[in-house]
């Protein structure tokens, strides 16, 4: 789960980054590459995020 809403947001980031726009201007398309930029770190923090699995000790494991 966690990587597919890394994939989406690395699609979507990139989408904003490349994407430019006449009628915003100049203010408008840097605020877009500067979102663009933001989705592409938030899913490389997603992505790098421990793992959801939990160590277990050994008094755990004898049941």
């Amino acid at each position: 789960m966690k990587f597919m809403l890394a994939v989406l947001l690395i699609i979507f980031g990139s989408i904003l980054v490349g994407l430019t726009s006449n009628s915003l201007g100049a203010t408008g398309n840097n605020i877009m590459y500067l979102a663009g930029i933001g989705y592409l770190i938030a899913a490389i923090f997603i992505a790098k995020g421990k793992k959801d699995t939990k160590s277990r000790t050994k008094k755990e494991c004898d049941v």
